[in-house]
């Protein structure tokens, strides 16, 4: 890539860093004490080479004071994450934040859901309060309206309840609803007023956690249309912001990826066992010129964002790969998926992402990951059964030996059996043996000992959270 181009995204990277170098305290102070002199930042390989930061490294070690540019009443809001990884931790947002989620959220309503030509009732059901999640949401939506979207904005929380309250009282009055929710919270209002939502013409838009395309289908069959387009994943994190979003394009490789082996080996270099498991990552477009992504030597992804609070590679652990549409296009050919290829944008900026890190549970030296659990969990053939929500552990007795748990969320009116616990618990083992070759060893080596045992528990009984977001490896 050109980096005289000023339209490139390394050059608009470079003269970002630039800019975070010569006003935020704090990112002054990491170069100066990695012996880094702002002018010798000029190039891609330079940019390549500054130091990683992260959270640990560079938010928590200093005040707000030091990591803002610009003015203090530059800042609009300040507000929390959701603490999922150990104690929340707060951010600043401002105007260039919310013009960056509005230009890229736009996209998304308009392909889905037409919402500057259909009334819209948009309900965000994420927590507002302290949070990022809700509070970003609604501020971009509120900019959206300042754009042309037809949009009435209602902010019930993740009660199901509240949000049937909302539908019920307003729902007659717009051509459709969008319901923005974490997974597990969608799929509980499915479960309990399904039959409300199927009256209306519902489009679910999900964040915070990945889906597999039988949670999609899933939706899809809930709401009485099988074959429609009314389910959609945006990734984002606290820290960086809202990053990318799901196309049309992007959903119809996923999903033909998901029912043939070879091309989910080409796309996405994952294998599975047709029938069975299918491991899949996020595949989200991205605008470069927004976030810049790199991705470090391990396969984490680094972000270089703007705003009141900038940040220069950094680190939100993450795994991924960045692709561009040129070589999406050229996979899709190999597989024999020309058609496929051609909804693809050439120029476009794609991501993959195979999910967050930072939060496992150990056993026998084996990191076991969420991602690791979640194709077994939500499975097809246990979605009448199942909610998707779970909690894995290590568990350690009197004599220190280690038993990985999983404990399961059973839907409303479903009691615990042995049968379903059994599936659960073969479906893990293969996904942990497909995923980790050292659980794989670990499992060659103790056999049944290094087996999950699987716990079915009550709807909505102790740790499974229906007012924040599932914590699901502790």
């Amino acid at each position: 890539m050109n980096t005289a181009d000023p339209h490139a995204p390394v050059h608009a990277a470079l003269q970002l860093v630039r800019s975070i170098a010569l006003e935020v305290p704090a990112y002054r102070r990491l170069l100066r004490e990695h012996g880094i002199e702002i002018d010798s930042i000029t190039t891609m390989t330079d940019l390549a080479q500054l130091p990683p930061t992260s959270k640990d490294t560079y938010r928590r070690i200093n005040g707000l004071a030091d990591l803002q540019s610009g003015r203090p009443e530059d800042v609009e809001t300040i507000a929390s994450s959701a603490g999922s990884s150990g104690k929340p931790t707060f951010w600043s947002r401002g105007q260039r934040s919310t013009d960056h989620g509005a230009a890229m959220f736009g996209y998304v309503l308009r392909e889905c859901a037409d919402t500057e030509h259909r009334s819209t009732l948009a309900l965000v059901t994420f927590p507002l309060g302290p949070y990022v999640g809700g509070a970003f949401m609604y501020a971009m939506l509120l900019e959206l309206r300042r754009r042309g979207h037809r949009l009435s904005i209602a902010t019930p929380g993740m009660d199901p309840e509240a949000v049937a309250d909302v539908i019920s009282e307003a729902g007659d009055g717009y051509e459709q609803i969008l319901i923005f929710a974490y997974p597990p919270i969608a799929r509980d209002l499915l479960d309990t007023y399904g039959d409300l939502l199927r009256r209306h013409n519902v489009v679910v838009i999900v964040g915070g956690e990945p889906v597999s395309e039988a949670w999609r289908s899933l939706v899809h069959v809930m709401l009485d249309d099988p074959d429609g387009d009314r389910v959609r994943v945006v990734y984002g994190a606290t820290d960086v912001g809202f990053v990318g979003y799901e196309t049309a394009a992007t959903i119809a490789v996923r999903a033909s990826a998901a029912g043939d082996k070879a091309l989910n080996t080409v796309m996405f270099g994952s294998d599975y066992t047709a029938g069975e498991l299918v491991q899949q990552p996020a595949f989200v477009q991205y605008e470069p010129e927004f976030t810049y992504i790199e991705v470090d030597s391990d396969g984490y992804l680094l972000f270089t964002v703007g705003g009141v609070l900038p940040l220069v590679r950094y680190r939100v652990n993450d795994r991924g790969e960045t692709l561009t549409g040129n070589d999406i296009r050229e996979r899709l050919a190999h597989a024999g998926y020309a058609a496929l290829a051609d909804g693809i944008d050439p120029n476009g900026s794609y991501l993959l992402v195979h999910g967050r890190t930072d939060v496992a549970a150990i056993y026998s030296a084996v990191n076991i990951y969420p991602d690791y659990f979640r194709p077994a969990v939500e499975h097809i053939s246990l979605t009448t059964r199942l909610t998707g929500r779970f909690i894995a552990r290590c568990e350690v007795d009197s004599d220190q030996r280690q038993t990985l748990t999983l404990d399961v969320e059973l839907r409303s009116q479903q009691r615990p059996d042995a049968e379903t616990a059994e599936h659960v618990k073969q479906l893990s083992i293969a996904s942990l043996r497909q995923l980790s070759a050292e659980y794989r060893i670990v499992h060659d080596q103790k056999g049944e000992a290094a087996e999950p045992v699987v716990r079915l528990q009550p709807f909505r009984s102790d740790g499974f959270v229906t007012g924040g977001k599932q914590k699901s490896v502790q």
